[in-house]
């Protein structure tokens, strides 16, 4: 599993109104939505093994042999497994205090970064924004994080879709927010399976749209890939009495509570867990008042 190099860049900073390459922001190219494992280049067989071996090696209880795990990494790497150079310049971006085998190392990290880009995978792009953008080993550049996020977003990064439609929903003047085309972005990234662009989706739909059960729809979908912020998030919906963060409106429902209950217990005891067909055997009821869609009320929401 892929875990972001920065869940939520501070759009306070990141700033999309700057010119890129002399176009002003809001002139965006005609949105596309693309999908990541379109663009994502193809992984070696042995790469992947060695990748998963040192995968293993991490996630593993006790202590934990890093050396061993840097070499699987590096082997990986050397025959361009870009999912490895990901979570190795992560290593690198934190180091392991106190182990031997992995230290912080901003070099290496942007080395790999680089490398990704070079590969053109959307997550390098999205990775390199995020540093530049904090200049982290590099010269600050708003300008140039711009740049790098919105590459990555057309090349599908589901990370980088949800910066942008969070820049088009919250970060612009409150008259000048655009709310439909962040959902162009939202919907796109709620599409592919990231669990963290999908949660965002979900709170976009509840906070800028108001639509409840469509938030809840993705919430479910999230919980369906082992998101306990999804789980919790269901659970909450169908509490007796919910927490205000959880309340959805939806009527209180023991069954649905219980179910997604056990769900959060068991991902929390596992997190390898996952449920696909979770949407499938509990479809969610309709909303009180917005039925299964505040837009459709008489239609489930699709992705």
């Amino acid at each position: 599993m892929l875990t972001p190099l920065i869940k939520g860049i501070s759009l306070g900073v990141f700033i999309f109104s700057i010119l890129l390459n002399g176009v002003p922001a809001m002139a965006y190219p005609t949105f596309t939505c693309a999908y990541e494992k379109d663009h994502n280049p193809p992984l070696d067989v042995e790469a992947e093994s060695w990748f998963q071996q040192a995968r293993a090696m991490e996630k593993a209880r006790g202590v934990k042999d890093w050396r061993a795990i840097v070499d699987l990494y590096e082997k990986a790497i050397g025959k361009d497994h870009w999912k490895a150079m990901h979570n190795l310049a992560g290593l690198y971006r934190t180091g392991w205090p106190g182990q031997p085998g992995v230290e912080q190392n901003t070099d290496k990290m942007l080395d790999l970064y680089e490398r990704m880009v070079k590969l053109k995978v959307p997550l390098g792009y999205y990775n390199w924004a995020v540093v530049v953008e904090n200049g982290q080993g590099v010269l600050k550049s708003d300008r140039m994080a711009s740049s790098y996020m919105f590459q990555a977003a057309q090349l599908g990064s589901p990370l980088a879709q949800v910066q942008i439609g969070q820049y088009f929903a919250f970060a612009l003047p409150r008259d000048k927010q655009d709310d439909d085309m962040a959902e162009l972005y939202y919907r796109c990234a709620g599409a592919q399976g990231n669990p963290d662009a999908i949660e965002e989706t979900a709170s976009f739909y509840k906070i800028a749209k108001k639509n409840n059960p469509r938030s809840l729809f993705y919430y479910q979908r999230a919980a369906s890939l082992g998101s306990p912020t999804g789980l919790s998030n269901l659970q909450g919906a169908f509490d007796s009495q919910p927490d205000p963060l959880y309340n959805f409106g939806y009527s209180p429902d023991q069954k649905l509570y219980t179910l997604y209950s056990d769900l959060w217990v068991q991902v929390r005891d596992n997190p390898a867990l996952r449920f696909p067909n979770l949407m499938n055997d509990h479809p969610l009821p309709p909303h009180p008042e917005q039925g299964y869609d505040a837009e459709h009320p008489e239609s489930r929401p699709e992705i």
